[in-house]
């Protein structure tokens, strides 16, 4: 009998004190937000690469991409917060996210040593380019005539600096209550 698929993402995992600041942050928007499903602070990350759904005996070419990607990428600091916005940038509000800055180029080098690796063992690129972003909320209805738009674009986070020392291959499993992420593998970044 088959395995079921597993949904899996490359994440890098948010500092305690980041996710406090975010989590701030959500409070200070949820009045303004009705219809936003907001992300539990625990679960807060940054996506490096989303696969989606990935056969179970595909996992450890999953694994092993990232660890060899991980291996080719050097440890970097970045800030989250400072500004919050939305996806798409014009009409009815998807997404509501943080920014998130790194030095020039470490941030998208790391990413392209995830997508070579991923590519080399049979996964597609990214077509989109990469928008660094840490998703705090998605937009289940939106009746307010602008106001979560207005909202978000007003509000301004405390940055806080993190560094960023590992990769993480991460499961997801969506339920009625939200998704449970869990680590698959963990792998430090080297270079």
């Amino acid at each position: 009998m088959r395995r079921p698929d597993v949904r899996l993402f490359i994440a890098i995992e948010l500092d305690e004190a980041v996710r406090r600041e975010l989590a701030r942050v959500q409070e200070t928007l949820k009045p303004a937000c009705r219809g936003v499903r907001w992300v539990k602070p625990e679960l807060l990350h940054l996506t490096i690469k989303f696969l989606g759904e990935v056969p179970d005996g595909d996992v450890t070419g999953v694994t092993t991409a990232v660890e060899t990607a991980a291996g080719a990428s050097g440890g970097f600091d970045m800030d989250v917060g400072g500004s919050c916005g939305c996806f798409p940038p014009r009409g009815l509000v998807r997404v509501v996210w943080s920014s998130v800055t790194a030095e020039e180029g470490v941030l998208s080098r790391c990413v392209e040593h995830v997508e070579r690796a991923l590519e080399q063992a049979g996964f597609p690129r990214e077509r989109k380019p990469f928008r660094p972003h840490i998703t705090l909320g998605r937009v289940r209805y939106d009746d307010s005539r602008g106001a979560i738009r207005a909202a978000v674009e007003a509000c301004t986070a405390r940055t806080i600096g993190q560094r960023v020392d590992r990769l993480t291959v991460m499961s997801s499993v969506l339920s009625r209550g939200g998704p449970t992420y869990t680590p698959v593998a963990r792998f430090d970044l080297g270079g």
